[in-house]
């Protein structure tokens, strides 16, 4: 434990990963997402926003993580305490803390920690947030989350970097870290029903109903959305849980940007677009 805490002593007092104005990228593979850094945290020129080289490619763009955030608080509407499974830079928690009282945050990463808290800070909501270190799979197993009184369970696990386009067919079984679909269902159903996975938008979605069904039953229900953004999809939303399942099916007008239906090997799949 005293390693971990120097490791956050050190990153904080050399101000680590903190994304300079004038920073010279010197990762191509990074180069497209410092052009469009602005939609990763609308904040980049107000305040200061920290990210690893591993968070510019992984982390939730915002206008995403504030969609899945008002979808969610629309559809539990007395929830106050949520779970974000992968904090990873903190897009998704930091989304979450503008809609819900109490937000914790888990990852295996003490940089992806740090992070998140210094990007919370950016948006004023860092006392809003409770991280833990770890990996998930352990904590999930020892019932750490499980007597919290966890209205919400989100997770946007790693995809394997953008290499995940590659496959025709995104495996949530073997490629899903660190555990394939039904695994990590299975854990976060442990903690909350109310569950919610954003996935690659080539996910293999027989796999997400075969997951369902093993750990829900034949009654189990999963809805999916598909995201999409200017016009170009950026991932599919499962989720389970009655509230969440049905949210929206009394009036669609709640939610902006309501499409046509997909088609999918699972009921209730419904297409949201983001653009204005």
């Amino acid at each position: 434990m005293y390693r971990y805490h120097q490791r956050l002593k050190k990153l904080y007092h050399e101000n680590s990963f903190l994304v300079k104005p004038d920073q010279v990228i010197k990762d191509r593979q990074l180069i497209k997402y410092w052009r469009k850094k602005q939609s990763l945290f609308s904040k980049f020129d107000e305040k200061p926003i920290f990210l690893t080289n591993e968070l510019w490619y992984s982390v939730t763009p915002e206008k995403i993580a504030k969609f899945i955030a008002k979808f969610v608080r629309t559809s539990l509407p007395n929830a106050t305490k949520v779970l974000d499974v992968f904090c990873g830079a903190g897009g998704n928690t930091i989304q979450l803390a503008l809609e819900f009282e109490k937000v914790y945050g888990v990852d295996l990463s003490l940089d992806h920690l740090y992070c998140t808290y210094k990007n919370a800070e950016a948006y004023n909501v860092n006392d809003r947030i409770w991280l833990k270190y770890g990996s998930w799979e352990k904590l999930a197993k020892k019932g750490r989350f499980s007597k919290l009184g966890i209205d919400f369970v989100f997770g946007s696990p790693p995809w394997g970097g953008p290499q995940y386009l590659q496959e025709r067919s995104y495996d949530l079984e073997i490629s899903l870290k660190p555990m394939g679909i039904t695994h990590l269902l299975r854990s976060m159903i442990s903690v909350s029903p109310n569950v919610m996975l954003f996935l690659p938008r080539n996910s293999n979605l027989e796999q997400v109903s075969r997951a369902t069904m093993q750990v829900l039953g034949s009654q189990g229900h999963c809805r999916t959305v598909y995201v999409k953004d200017s016009g170009f999809t950026k991932g599919i939303l499962c989720m389970w849980g009655p509230s969440l399942v049905n949210a929206g099916r009394e009036n669609q007008e709640v939610f902006e940007n309501v499409g046509s239906p997909s088609p999918s090997p699972l009921k209730d799949t419904v297409n949201y677009d983001l653009d204005g």
